[in-house]
């Protein structure tokens, strides 16, 4: 299956590491213009990419959890490029702590990135996505609709922003909005669960859960948005695309 995105611009979120550069990464392979935001503007122009691809690589630093930060950045986008043609919501963090444990500041941390952001970003961007016909893609997790351990207010954010997902359908079906629901994928922020040695033992457990008996990569939920922001998706809006190796399909009999 043939993506070309060869004219189009992409804002990818939370794009300087893990999921976000692998996404970023596949679109400028596809043609696209990516605008790759990041609140770690050093990893961001760390960053490497080809040299004939550089043109098309456009970091800028953007804090997804700041109104403020949204705002200017959609600003900037129009201004510089007069439209957008997709939009793909994936800043994240992780943080571990049990309901007796959240802090006040944990909460809004975590809704600020995960939820709330999301929420500005689709509302800013919406007039360039409806006059493109664009896409929006928000990375959700299965933590959304299974529980876990310390994913309280991750999970409750995830869980929201797969339904504000099926109301950006409803309340601007011009945009094909779409989320997918990763499982286990072995990026930096699993380094929340552990360090070193430690934390290969927990890969390795996780994986052992895991029908298809390994960890995702970033690349498997790159391919996913690609998929979903292009033409082969084009009758696809509303959809939760779980992309998990099959762990939601087996969570009942680990109850």
């Amino acid at each position: 299956m043939a993506f070309d995105f060869s004219g189009r611009i992409v804002l990818v979120t939370g794009a300087a590491s893990g999921i976000g550069l692998a996404i970023a990464r596949r679109f400028l392979d596809a043609g696209a213009t990516v605008v790759a935001t990041d609140i770690d503007e050093a990893a961001l122009q760390a960053v490497q990419v080809e040299a004939s691809a550089a043109e098309r690589w456009v970091a800028r630093r953007l804090d997804a959890g700041s109104g403020a930060d949204i705002a200017e950045g959609m600003a900037w986008v129009e201004s510089r490029f007069g439209t957008l043609d997709a939009l793909i919501n994936n800043a994240g963090l992780a943080r571990l702590e049990s309901i007796a444990e959240l802090s006040e500041d944990a909460i809004d941390l975590q809704f600020n990135v995960l939820l709330k952001g999301p929420m500005l970003a689709a509302r800013a961007a919406m007039p360039m996505l409806e006059r493109s016909g664009g896409a929006i893609v928000n990375i959700a997790s299965i933590a959304a609709v299974i529980q876990a351990a310390g994913h309280a207010c991750y999970s409750a954010c995830k869980a929201g922003l797969v339904k504000f997902t099926h109301d950006l359908v409803k309340e601007h079906p011009k945009v094909r909005s779409n989320v997918i629901l990763p499982g286990f994928i072995d990026t930096p922020i699993l380094r929340a669960y552990g360090e070193g040695e430690a934390l290969e033992q927990i890969k390795r457990d996780l994986a052992g859960h895991i029908p298809l008996r390994r960890l995702g990569r970033a690349d498997d939920i790159a391919g996913a948005t690609l998929y979903l922001c292009s033409e082969h998706a084009a009758y696809v809006s509303g959809a939760e695309l779980v992309v998990d190796g099959g762990v939601i399909s087996t969570t009942l009999e680990n109850m």
